[in-house]
């Protein structure tokens, strides 16, 4: 089958990408745990525990992915196998992309099984915000992919960045972006605005019943069209890279 055997290529990527984090995920398992029981603990909340250790893995992997393609000439190596340079770029994307969807899932379970621990325990051992009343499973499905989400996005505009650059240079605008970001966040916060108007609204239709479940659905659908157009831009700008 000429399909079949054109996916090959971009399967034995993927299956690189994973060989190459083995040691990384299994690692990243065990921060996420403690992660999440101290960030739980101190912000009194699963929700945002559970976004926290969310937003780790996609992107702390991506640098993992982009370093090793680096070191030792590996990058340049690659392209001498049978590998498309679209392939590569394709087969990288695959790659995060299951790493995001393993982190929902991962991210889920562990806070549910955090959840019926606490149900558990007697009133008025853990602070107040941690009762299942206080973290409803819609409001932690909502957090759990609402921070992969805005990872991936994230995600979305670094690799072009990567594949047109290289790592080296493409995390010395990275930050810039994301400084902005933060610097911004914090002037808007620190200014004591109070959402009004549409954020008003929409901060009220998220707090009513299962509407964060909603919100999360539209946001995957959302982030899945902007990362596939990442994927088609990197893979131009790519082509285009001389070593």
């Amino acid at each position: 089958d000429p399909h079949s055997e054109r996916g090959i290529p971009m399967k034995a990527m993927i299956v690189s990408d994973f060989a190459v984090l083995r040691s990384a995920l299994l690692q990243l398992v065990g921060i996420c745990v403690v992660i999440a029981l101290f960030m739980g603990y101190a912000m009194g909340t699963l929700v945002g525990g559970a976004a926290a250790i969310a937003a780790m893995p996609p992107f702390m992997l991506l640098f993992s992915l982009a370093a090793t393609d680096e070191l030792n000439g590996w990058e340049r190596f690659r392209l001498t196998l049978p590998l498309t340079r679209r392939q590569v770029v394709f087969g990288r994307y695959a790659s995060l992309g299951l790493i995001a969807a393993a982190t929902i899932a991962f991210s889920l379970a562990l806070s549910f099984l955090l959840l019926g621990v606490i149900s558990c325990m007697p009133a008025g051992i853990l602070p107040e915000g941690l009762t299942p009343a206080d973290n409803p499973p819609a409001a932690l499905v909502g957090s759990v992919v609402g921070a992969v989400g805005v990872i991936t996005l994230g995600m979305a505009v670094t690799l072009p960045l990567i594949f047109r650059f290289g790592m080296t240079r493409a995390t010395r605008l990275v930050p810039v972006v994301v400084v902005i970001a933060i610097a911004a966040g914090i002037s808007f916060f620190d200014a004591g605005i109070q959402p009004t108007g549409v954020l008003a609204s929409l901060a009220q239709w998220l707090d009513t019943g299962s509407n964060y479940l909603l919100l999360a659905i539209a946001m995957v659908a959302a982030v899945a069209l902007v990362y596939a157009a990442s994927a088609l831009i990197a893979a131009k700008l790519y082509e285009k890279r001389e070593f």
